[in-house]
């Protein structure tokens, strides 16, 4: 199936997810992400912050909140991503897309990221991700896409899985994916 058509189809499942569903998934992928970072030399993480349907990134935030991790979240600044460190309670505001970002001007490098905490709209069980179809992660991670570090790390509902993602040249991998059914790791 073309990328386009399989946006849509995965975009149209997970509308299907009720609110109660969205509540318990996120709290359950939380959890099991948390226990991975716990046991972890994870120091510094970049998370998004939840848009539309995506799984929220609300209770994990809660818990990094109490961890000795470096919080950063993305920022755009044109067709590029950066990656902008975050206190909780400092200010946010929406973008071009309505999402918001952090107002800080702290950039940090992704080679000096332990783990990026990223959005998707569908995964394979080979660890390709399907993003919104901005490129923005992809362009970010570029030059790192061979690397072990930043762990890459999708974050989704188990409903997100799907058939094989055609690899185009550009294409990140992920190194896992964390669902509410718990954490898989992809090697390769």
């Amino acid at each position: 199936m073309h990328k386009a058509q399989l946006r849509k189809t995965l975009r149209k499942r997970r509308a299907t997810i009720s609110r109660r569903e969205r509540r318990r998934a996120a709290q359950r992928c939380a959890d099991h992400l948390m226990r991975v970072i716990d046991r972890s030399d994870i120091r510094s993480i970049a998370l998004y912050l939840a848009y539309g349907s995506e799984l929220s990134t609300a209770p994990l935030l809660q818990k990094l909140r109490r961890s000795r991790c470096r919080l950063l979240l993305p920022s755009l600044r044109g067709q590029r991503m950066h990656f902008v460190e975050w206190k909780v309670g400092q200010a946010l505001r929406a973008n071009r897309f309505g999402i918001d970002e952090p107002r800080g001007r702290t950039r940090v490098m992704p080679a000096h990221i332990d783990a990026i905490v990223m959005p998707l709209t569908g995964f394979d069980a080979q660890g390709r991700r399907l993003g919104t179809g901005g490129g923005y992660y992809d362009r970010t991670l570029a030059a790192l896409s061979t690397r072990r570090r930043p762990w890459r790390i999708g974050y989704a509902y188990a409903l997100q899985e799907c058939e094989p993602i055609a690899d185009d040249p550009w294409d990140i991998k992920l190194h896992a994916v964390c669902t509410e059914r718990g954490l898989r790791r992809f090697h390769g």
